[in-house]
């Protein structure tokens, strides 16, 4: 095990260590003061323009379109020949899924003004219920941007690039948090539980699929 492999071990214990102080906190009193006075603070600063945004941030981060830019990014390191990437990709992303909804379910907490929310994918409603903690969006978001801006730190040669690309992607990545609480669709412990536990979740498959680059060459180590 070499010593980055360890970093990636010990960042996702650090952040699975968050998770359950958010864990901790949203059972508690001071959890739901927390919740109610950032609700409050939405509520106060919610101007139109802004509610506009945060609904386009939300589509951003629906089941809908990650799974639509998870299948084209699968198809896109498929086609490459990137085996090693997506296996990484398929096993955080669908494991992210099936981490969401096990949490889900063992928690149980009600949504915002108690609304019973259930499953839905292009419209289909599942008969089964959305619980609030961890926020789905924001799962699936993190867990789909932390690769992305993964994969530009590896693959992409210019410095430039990487920044950019990087930012883009913490931009989105934050705008879909914050919209579920702008939205009232979430409490602010739903998404600060959903954002550590994926960072844990990443790094974890991180430390297993991660192999440093042999060769210059875009993904060149992964056809030997």
């Amino acid at each position: 095990m070499n010593s980055r492999n360890k970093s990636f071990l010990i960042a996702s214990g650090i952040f699975f260590f968050l998770f359950l102080m958010v864990v901790f906190i949203t059972s508690g009193n001071s959890g739901f003061v927390m919740d109610e006075t950032v609700a409050y603070w939405a509520d106060s600063n919610n101007a139109a323009w802004l509610q506009k945004l945060m609904e386009i941030a939300s589509v951003i981060g629906s089941s809908e379109i990650i799974m639509i830019v998870t299948v084209l990014v699968g198809l896109v390191l498929l086609i490459k020949r990137s085996w090693r990437h997506f296996f990484f990709f398929f096993v955080v992303s669908v494991g992210g899924v099936a981490l969401n909804l096990g949490l889900k379910m063992l928690v149980q907490r009600a949504r915002p003004g108690d609304e019973a929310k259930f499953i839905e994918v292009f419209n289909y409603s599942f008969e089964l219920q959305s619980y609030s903690f961890p926020s789905g969006h924001t799962m699936r978001a993190t867990i789909l941007f932390l690769f992305l801006i993964y994969l530009s730190i590896y693959a992409i040669r210019r410095m430039s690039l990487k920044v950019i690309s990087t930012i883009v992607y913490i931009v989105l990545l934050v705008s879909v948090a914050l919209s579920r609480i702008m939205l009232d669709a979430h409490f602010v412990t739903d998404v600060l539980g959903a954002f550590v536990v994926s960072i844990s979740w990443f790094f974890l498959c991180l430390y297993f699929f991660y192999q440093p680059k042999r060769s210059s060459g875009y993904f060149t180590y992964l056809h030997r």
